[in-house]
Protein backbone atom coordinates (compact mmCIF):
# COMPACT_ATOMS: atom_id res chain seq x y z
CA UNK A 1 0.00 0.00 0.00
CA UNK A 2 1.03 3.73 -0.39
CA UNK A 3 1.41 3.83 3.47
CA UNK A 4 4.06 0.93 3.67
CA UNK A 5 5.74 2.33 0.32
CA UNK A 6 6.44 5.84 2.47
CA UNK A 7 7.19 4.24 5.90
CA UNK A 8 9.84 2.39 3.47
CA UNK A 9 11.03 5.18 1.57
CA UNK A 10 11.87 7.37 4.88
CA UNK A 11 13.80 4.33 6.21
CA UNK A 12 15.36 4.60 2.69
CA UNK A 13 16.26 8.29 2.91
CA UNK A 14 13.75 9.02 -0.31
CA UNK A 15 11.68 11.98 2.40
CA UNK A 16 10.10 14.08 -0.61
CA UNK A 17 8.91 10.80 -2.43
CA UNK A 18 7.55 9.61 0.78
CA UNK A 19 5.74 12.75 1.42
CA UNK A 20 4.46 13.10 -2.41
CA UNK A 21 3.33 9.20 -1.72
CA UNK A 22 1.35 10.57 1.39
CA UNK A 23 -0.48 12.98 -0.38
CA UNK A 24 -1.43 10.73 -3.04
CA UNK A 25 -2.99 8.63 -0.06
CA UNK A 26 -3.95 11.19 2.29
CA UNK A 27 -6.02 12.72 -0.96
CA UNK A 28 -8.64 9.70 -0.64
CA UNK A 29 -8.72 9.00 2.87
CA UNK A 30 -11.33 9.48 5.42
CA UNK A 31 -9.87 10.84 8.94
CA UNK A 32 -9.58 7.57 11.81
CA UNK A 33 -7.03 7.08 14.36
CA UNK A 34 -4.92 4.86 11.27
CA UNK A 35 -4.97 7.89 9.36
CA UNK A 36 -3.96 10.49 12.00
CA UNK A 37 -0.62 8.38 12.22
CA UNK A 38 -0.04 9.00 8.42
CA UNK A 39 -0.62 12.41 9.09
CA UNK A 40 1.66 12.49 11.81
CA UNK A 41 4.88 10.92 9.55
CA UNK A 42 3.72 13.24 6.76
CA UNK A 43 4.05 16.55 9.24
CA UNK A 44 7.32 15.09 10.80
CA UNK A 45 8.54 14.61 6.73
CA UNK A 46 7.32 18.19 5.84
CA UNK A 47 9.12 19.65 9.16
CA UNK A 48 12.37 17.38 8.17
CA UNK A 49 12.21 19.06 4.97
CA UNK A 50 11.88 22.37 5.86
CA UNK A 51 8.61 22.60 4.37
CA UNK A 52 6.94 24.91 7.53
CA UNK A 53 4.58 27.04 5.29
CA UNK A 54 2.80 23.58 3.36
CA UNK A 55 2.72 22.54 7.07
CA UNK A 56 1.33 25.05 8.80
CA UNK A 57 -1.57 24.97 5.92
CA UNK A 58 -2.56 21.97 6.41
CA UNK A 59 -1.77 21.59 9.87
CA UNK A 60 -4.89 24.59 10.11
CA UNK A 61 -7.40 21.43 9.18
CA UNK A 62 -6.65 20.11 12.61
CA UNK A 63 -7.69 23.28 14.36
CA UNK A 64 -6.27 23.47 18.03
CA UNK A 65 -6.63 19.44 17.81
CA UNK A 66 -9.43 18.90 19.13
CA UNK A 67 -12.28 18.74 16.89
CA UNK A 68 -15.02 16.09 17.13
CA UNK A 69 -13.48 13.70 14.48
CA UNK A 70 -10.78 13.50 16.39
CA UNK A 71 -12.00 11.31 19.01
CA UNK A 72 -13.19 7.73 19.37
CA UNK A 73 -16.34 8.62 20.32
CA UNK A 74 -16.72 9.91 16.76
CA UNK A 75 -16.34 5.99 15.31
CA UNK A 76 -18.78 4.17 17.65
CA UNK A 77 -18.79 1.32 15.43
CA UNK A 78 -15.72 1.07 14.56
CA UNK A 79 -14.25 1.46 18.26
CA UNK A 80 -17.50 0.53 20.59
CA UNK A 81 -16.71 1.95 23.80
CA UNK A 82 -13.51 3.82 23.56
CA UNK A 83 -12.82 7.34 24.76
CA UNK A 84 -10.54 9.96 24.36
CA UNK A 85 -8.45 11.71 21.57
CA UNK A 86 -7.08 9.99 18.77
CA UNK A 87 -4.52 12.21 18.27
CA UNK A 88 -1.12 11.07 19.66
CA UNK A 89 1.28 13.14 21.64
CA UNK A 90 4.11 13.27 18.63
CA UNK A 91 1.47 15.34 16.68
CA UNK A 92 0.59 17.36 19.54
CA UNK A 93 4.37 18.29 20.01
CA UNK A 94 5.33 19.28 15.79
CA UNK A 95 1.83 20.96 16.64
CA UNK A 96 3.30 23.04 19.55
CA UNK A 97 6.67 23.88 17.96
CA UNK A 98 5.97 24.76 14.36
CA UNK A 99 5.20 28.44 15.03
CA UNK A 100 8.96 28.19 16.12
CA UNK A 101 9.70 28.07 12.01
CA UNK A 102 6.85 29.71 10.73
CA UNK A 103 5.79 33.26 11.57
CA UNK A 104 2.46 32.97 9.86
CA UNK A 105 1.62 30.53 13.00
CA UNK A 106 2.24 32.73 15.04
CA UNK A 107 6.29 32.99 15.69
CA UNK A 108 7.63 32.21 19.10
CA UNK A 109 4.58 33.93 21.03
CA UNK A 110 2.43 31.67 18.94
CA UNK A 111 4.60 28.41 20.17
CA UNK A 112 4.53 29.43 23.48
CA UNK A 113 0.77 29.55 23.90
CA UNK A 114 0.20 26.22 22.40
CA UNK A 115 3.00 24.64 24.64
CA UNK A 116 1.92 26.15 27.67
CA UNK A 117 -2.00 25.28 26.95
CA UNK A 118 -0.64 21.53 26.34
CA UNK A 119 1.18 21.71 29.98
CA UNK A 120 -1.83 22.62 31.33
CA UNK A 121 -3.93 19.71 29.56
CA UNK A 122 -1.37 17.45 31.12
CA UNK A 123 -1.19 18.71 34.93
CA UNK A 124 -5.23 18.71 34.94
CA UNK A 125 -4.43 15.07 33.81
CA UNK A 126 -2.01 14.36 36.79
CA UNK A 127 -4.32 16.11 39.06
CA UNK A 128 -7.64 13.70 38.24
CA UNK A 129 -5.37 10.76 39.15
CA UNK A 130 -4.20 7.90 36.68
CA UNK A 131 -2.94 4.54 36.80
CA UNK A 132 0.59 4.33 37.50
CA UNK A 133 1.88 3.89 33.89
CA UNK A 134 -0.38 6.32 32.00
CA UNK A 135 1.27 8.60 35.00
CA UNK A 136 4.42 8.39 34.04
CA UNK A 137 3.77 8.05 30.50
CA UNK A 138 2.17 12.04 31.11
CA UNK A 139 5.29 12.94 33.37
CA UNK A 140 7.52 11.89 30.56
CA UNK A 141 5.48 14.13 27.75
CA UNK A 142 5.18 17.09 30.52
CA UNK A 143 8.82 16.61 30.76
CA UNK A 144 9.61 16.66 27.09
CA UNK A 145 7.53 19.92 26.46
CA UNK A 146 8.60 21.64 29.13
CA UNK A 147 12.42 21.06 27.71
CA UNK A 148 10.99 22.72 24.01
CA UNK A 149 9.45 25.56 26.03
CA UNK A 150 13.04 26.58 27.68
CA UNK A 151 14.42 25.98 24.37
CA UNK A 152 12.32 27.93 23.08
CA UNK A 153 12.87 30.84 25.37
CA UNK A 154 16.67 30.71 25.26
CA UNK A 155 16.09 30.93 21.68
CA UNK A 156 14.31 34.20 21.90
CA UNK A 157 17.45 35.36 24.39
CA UNK A 158 15.01 34.90 27.74
CA UNK A 159 18.49 33.58 29.43
CA UNK A 160 17.22 33.39 32.93
CA UNK A 161 13.54 32.33 32.29
CA UNK A 162 14.62 29.07 30.29
CA UNK A 163 17.47 28.21 33.29
CA UNK A 164 15.25 28.66 36.34
CA UNK A 165 12.85 26.43 34.27
CA UNK A 166 15.18 23.55 33.50
CA UNK A 167 15.84 23.99 36.95
CA UNK A 168 12.81 23.02 37.26
CA UNK A 169 12.88 19.83 34.90
CA UNK A 170 15.70 18.72 37.13
CA UNK A 171 14.10 18.77 40.11
CA UNK A 172 11.22 16.99 39.34
CA UNK A 173 13.09 14.10 37.46
CA UNK A 174 16.44 13.24 38.52
CA UNK A 175 17.21 10.69 35.92
CA UNK A 176 17.55 14.12 33.57
CA UNK A 177 19.95 15.71 35.68
CA UNK A 178 22.85 15.16 33.07
CA UNK A 179 21.85 16.17 29.85
CA UNK A 180 19.73 19.35 31.58
CA UNK A 181 22.74 20.57 33.52
CA UNK A 182 24.38 20.09 30.55
CA UNK A 183 21.99 22.80 28.88
CA UNK A 184 21.77 25.03 32.01
CA UNK A 185 25.93 24.88 31.92
CA UNK A 186 26.10 26.39 28.56
CA UNK A 187 23.47 28.89 29.10
CA UNK A 188 25.32 29.88 32.19
CA UNK A 189 28.62 30.66 30.13
CA UNK A 190 26.27 32.47 27.28
CA UNK A 191 25.05 35.00 29.69
CA UNK A 192 28.40 35.11 31.19
CA UNK A 193 27.86 33.78 33.99
CA UNK A 194 31.25 31.73 34.31
CA UNK A 195 31.38 30.88 38.08
CA UNK A 196 28.09 29.08 37.66
CA UNK A 197 28.54 27.33 34.74
CA UNK A 198 32.24 25.59 36.12
CA UNK A 199 30.52 24.95 39.32
CA UNK A 200 27.35 22.50 37.23
CA UNK A 201 30.47 21.01 35.26
CA UNK A 202 32.48 20.12 37.81
CA UNK A 203 29.24 18.16 39.13
CA UNK A 204 28.52 16.46 35.66
CA UNK A 205 31.77 16.35 33.90
CA UNK A 206 32.49 12.68 34.57
CA UNK A 207 29.34 11.51 33.32
CA UNK A 208 29.30 13.58 29.59
CA UNK A 209 30.52 12.07 26.35
CA UNK A 210 33.60 13.50 24.77
CA UNK A 211 31.62 15.79 22.53
CA UNK A 212 29.71 17.28 25.36
CA UNK A 213 32.96 17.56 27.36
CA UNK A 214 34.44 19.62 24.05
CA UNK A 215 31.58 21.75 23.28
CA UNK A 216 31.36 22.81 27.12
CA UNK A 217 34.97 23.70 27.25
CA UNK A 218 34.05 25.65 23.37
CA UNK A 219 31.62 27.80 25.51
CA UNK A 220 33.93 28.07 28.71
CA UNK A 221 36.57 29.28 26.35
CA UNK A 222 34.01 32.39 24.55
CA UNK A 223 32.71 33.44 27.64
CA UNK A 224 36.42 33.86 28.67
CA UNK A 225 37.27 35.54 24.93
CA UNK A 226 39.82 32.75 24.39
CA UNK A 227 38.13 32.38 20.94
CA UNK A 228 41.37 30.49 19.17
CA UNK A 229 41.34 28.31 22.00
CA UNK A 230 37.17 27.90 21.57
CA UNK A 231 37.67 26.91 18.16
CA UNK A 232 39.68 24.25 18.65
CA UNK A 233 37.25 22.79 21.01
CA UNK A 234 34.38 22.89 18.22
CA UNK A 235 36.65 21.80 15.45
CA UNK A 236 37.48 18.61 17.30
CA UNK A 237 33.59 17.90 18.10
CA UNK A 238 33.42 18.39 14.60
CA UNK A 239 35.83 15.80 13.91
CA UNK A 240 33.83 13.46 16.35
CA UNK A 241 30.38 14.37 14.77
CA UNK A 242 30.29 16.01 11.38
CA UNK A 243 26.15 16.71 11.91
CA UNK A 244 27.04 19.00 14.66
CA UNK A 245 25.90 22.06 12.91
CA UNK A 246 26.28 24.32 16.27
CA UNK A 247 29.45 23.27 16.65
CA UNK A 248 30.38 24.41 12.94
CA UNK A 249 28.86 27.46 13.15
CA UNK A 250 30.25 28.61 16.56
CA UNK A 251 33.61 27.69 14.92
CA UNK A 252 32.73 29.87 12.02
CA UNK A 253 31.81 32.70 15.03
CA UNK A 254 35.28 32.03 16.48
CA UNK A 255 36.99 32.93 13.07
CA UNK A 256 35.00 35.48 12.54
CA UNK A 257 36.19 37.10 15.97
CA UNK A 258 39.87 36.13 15.01
CA UNK A 259 39.54 38.22 12.09
CA UNK A 260 39.91 35.10 9.36
CA UNK A 261 36.54 36.17 7.62
CA UNK A 262 37.04 34.07 4.60
CA UNK A 263 37.60 30.59 6.41
CA UNK A 264 34.70 32.25 8.26
CA UNK A 265 32.51 32.07 5.42
CA UNK A 266 33.91 28.55 4.22
CA UNK A 267 33.09 27.38 7.78
CA UNK A 268 29.56 28.82 7.75
CA UNK A 269 29.03 28.17 4.24
CA UNK A 270 29.46 23.83 5.20
CA UNK A 271 27.16 24.46 8.17
CA UNK A 272 24.24 25.23 5.95
CA UNK A 273 24.53 22.27 4.00
CA UNK A 274 24.07 20.67 7.68
CA UNK A 275 20.91 22.98 8.68
CA UNK A 276 19.13 25.93 6.71
CA UNK A 277 17.68 27.85 9.59
CA UNK A 278 17.21 31.41 8.85
CA UNK A 279 19.73 32.65 11.21
CA UNK A 280 22.55 30.62 10.04
CA UNK A 281 21.58 32.39 6.81
CA UNK A 282 20.96 35.39 7.37
CA UNK A 283 24.83 35.71 9.19
CA UNK A 284 25.82 33.90 5.87
CA UNK A 285 24.41 37.32 3.88
CA UNK A 286 25.65 39.32 6.28
CA UNK A 287 29.59 37.93 5.87
CA UNK A 288 29.44 38.37 1.70
CA UNK A 289 28.59 41.86 2.44
CA UNK A 290 31.23 42.61 5.07
CA UNK A 291 33.82 40.60 2.57
CA UNK A 292 32.56 42.93 -0.16
CA UNK A 293 32.97 45.97 1.53
CA UNK A 294 36.61 45.09 2.71
CA UNK A 295 37.77 43.98 -0.58
CA UNK A 296 36.08 47.66 -1.96
CA UNK A 297 38.20 49.64 0.92
CA UNK A 298 41.08 47.53 0.10
CA UNK A 299 40.88 49.07 -4.30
Amino acid sequence: SSGINAEYGVKEGRLLSAVNMLTELLNSAEMNPNTINLWTLRFTLLIKLKLYSTADVEMAMFGNLDNCDLYYEFYPKKHPGKKGSIVPWSLRLLWSILPLHCPSAGGLYGALDRMYGLVYHLDQALLAGLPYLQEQRVIKYKTSLLIQVAGALAGSGSIQPAIKLLKQVMNAQPDMAVPVSNAIIRLYYQVGNIYKGESLLAEVQSKLSEEEKEMNNGFRCIAHGEYNEAYQHYARVVNLNPANAVASINGAVCLLYLGKLSDSIVQFEGASKISLHPMLLFNLVSLYELKAIANTTKK
